[in-house]
């Protein structure tokens, strides 16, 4: 009798090493070197076919990801923050699958469709997404604008914004993508004076648009000085000026000023190299008052656009979010429109956890997640 039971559970166990470590629930086969098997689902919409085995797609995707992200963290000691990692890892989930095939595709029932692939995820690339965000964790994502000029006329060489933006990632410290600041900038130019000029609301506002959790505003003066005696070297001086303002609060966390010369025969160059002399012990200075008055623990004010309920539910929602929602401090109504409402809530963790945590509360109101920001989350009613 010992016997067979031992041949059985033999078998079993050469069964599940053979088959790459099956799970249930989704059947997730996991293979080596970023090789897996999911199933992504989408529900149907209006009989639309063609657009739920797109969602599907992309879901199983997302999912893929997920386990090979999920399978090397589990090794790692260094990740504090779970959540923060997926989220910006499978963000980027296009980029991180090298290859795959759809092994079946079809809808499962008049509301849900499914389909199930084989993908090969990059290890290396999601190696390097979680180091990044582990190098980072702690540490509020930024954006920089700065008015520069040289010899008194505008500067678009942006000398200052580009070291002042290598300086402090060379800190850790994750930056809003440049693309998305200078779509901002051209589309909101008297916003973007306003924020140079002293408007720390307006600031504020161009910092939300742009997912930022801190802004950098100031002023780079750059000028030739005159020729050294006696030499063909320019005096090239440069004049930073930054504050820092949180997001959150709208407040200025933190603000200096540095002055840097540099000597050199051209003048551009020394402009260069005048602006980082200047940038230096600035950035000392506010990196240290920075990690010392940033609390990524704090509570933070999320904004919750809600769309898809009427004011009926949405005076249960906001009770609910109180109740239910572990986190959340307080609920203010901010206006609402038909079936669409903004709400200020005030909740102890970052809009990501926010997020994850009105899926899972029991609201009697089914929301979907929509876009997520460090300060602000869409979301609308199933």
């Amino acid at each position: 009798m010992k016997k067979f039971r031992f041949a059985v559970l033999f078998a079993i166990s050469t069964a599940l090493v053979i088959g790459g470590g099956c799970k249930s629930g989704n059947q997730k086969t996991v293979g080596a070197d970023g090789w897996v098997e999911v199933t992504g689902v989408a529900a149907v919409q209006n009989g639309n076919l063609g657009l739920a085995k797109d969602e599907a797609l992309k879901d199983a995707k997302r999912v893929a990801v997920q386990e090979v992200l999920g399978s090397i963290v589990s090794a790692r000691t260094d990740v504090k923050n779970f959540q923060l990692v997926q989220q910006s890892v499978t963000s980027k989930t296009e980029g991180l699958i090298e290859t795959f095939s759809i092994l079946s595709a079809a809808a499962t029932s008049d509301t849900e469709y499914q389909v199930r692939i084989k993908a090969k995820v990059s290890t290396a690339l999601v190696t390097q997404a979680i180091e990044e965000v582990v190098s980072s964790q702690g540490k509020p994502r930024m954006m920089v604008i700065i008015d520069e000029s040289f010899n008194g006329r505008s500067d678009s060489n942006k000398v200052a914004q580009t070291e002042i933006e290598t300086q402090f990632i060379a800190q850790g410290f994750p930056f809003v993508d440049r693309s998305t600041v200078e779509r901002l900038v051209a589309r909101n130019k008297r916003k973007i004076a306003s924020a140079l000029g002293g408007d720390n609301s307006a600031a504020r506002s161009l910092g939300v648009d742009a997912g930022a959790e801190i802004i950098l505003v100031g002023t780079s003066r750059v000028k030739e000085a005159g020729k050294i005696s006696g030499t063909q070297m320019i005096s090239v001086q440069a004049d930073l000026n930054v504050r820092v303002i949180d997001i959150n609060t709208g407040k200025i966390l933190t603000a200096g000023q540095e002055h840097g010369a540099y000597p050199h025969i051209n003048a551009e160059s020394g402009a260069v190299e005048a602006v980082k002399k200047a940038v230096t012990p600035l950035r000392d200075k506010l990196v240290t008052d920075i990690v010392k008055l940033w609390d990524i623990n704090r509570g933070n004010t999320i904004a919750l656009l809600i769309t898809g309920v009427d004011y009926e539910k949405l005076m249960v929602l906001r009770s609910e979010l109180i109740e239910k929602v572990r986190g959340v401090k307080a609920v203010n109504p901010k206006g609402s429109s038909g079936k669409a409402a903004k709400l200020e809530v005030e909740f102890e963790g970052s809009s990501f956890d926010l997020a994850d945590r009105l899926l899972t509360s029991g609201l009697s109101v089914k929301l979907k997640i929509g876009d997520v920001k460090p300060n602000s989350l869409d979301v609308s009613a199933k």
